[in-house]
């Protein structure tokens, strides 16, 4: 596997509340197993268009790959669940359907984000107005409280942080899906932590987090974030 050295960063040091400027798919090689609680992502939908993974010279040159590789690595370091954020599209949606089959013995749940607000499909396509976050792992899925439902309903964030960014985790989402089933005290990693939603909501419910990220201008942004959620708190 090659890839462009400005996003290849191996030497770094596995720590507590640290983003990594580096591949994800490289970086969690050098992560021993089990090291983490759980895992919260949202890689991006599809590798066809649009995508920051374009610099790969391998064989990942489909979105059905690039999920297999993300998701054999996270489940190798990951002790628990993972929650992985994917919508299907256009581009997709064959990808994502495979790869639930893939996964169909290790799919504990499927969380459903329903969007209050969705983009308008053109003329009489039907409307996407909901996104899966799969929830993987050898263990049936347990909530935190009682009468916890597998589906949340918000409106979709009409305004993102940053320019540079256009599709920034829903906040609210990740909040209820911390409150709902990862534990105070847990370490969750975060391998696509694009400008760090994954890092404030793990420090709102007292977790640990670690993340990788390729592009260093979302990690300078993220790092700015967190800093004044620690000032306001």
């Amino acid at each position: 596997m090659v890839l462009n050295e400005k996003s290849n960063n191996e030497n770094f040091v596995l720590s507590y509340n640290t983003i990594v400027h580096c591949d994800c798919i490289n970086g969690m090689c050098h992560i021993p197993d089990n090291y983490f609680d759980y895992a919260f992502t949202s890689p991006p939908y599809n590798r066809k268009r649009n995508d920051k993974y374009k610099l790969y010279d391998d064989t990942l040159d489909d979105y059905y790959g690039f999920l297999i590789k993300l998701t054999e690595e996270l489940r190798r370091i990951t002790k628990n669940h993972i929650f992985l954020n994917v919508q299907t599209n256009y581009y997709n949606k064959s990808d994502v359907y495979r790869f639930i089959g893939t996964y169909a013995d290790f799919i504990q749940n499927i969380i459903v984000w329903e969007k209050t607000n969705p983009m308008p499909a053109s003329g009489t396509n039907v409307t996407n107005a909901f996104e899966y976050f799969f929830v993987i792992g050898d263990k049936p899925l347990k909530a935190l409280h009682t009468y916890t439902k597998n589906i949340i309903a918000t409106s979709v964030n009409s305004k993102t942080t940053s320019k540079k960014h256009k599709a920034v985790m829903n906040r609210e989402v990740a909040e209820w899906i911390f409150d709902s089933f990862i534990p105070s005290g847990s370490f969750v990693i975060d391998p696509m932590m694009g400008l760090g939603t994954t890092a404030i909501v793990a420090n709102n419910h007292d977790c640990k987090w670690f993340g990788f990220e390729i592009i260093q201008d979302y990690i300078d942004i993220a790092l700015t974030r967190i800093k004044e959620q620690n000032v306001t708190n």
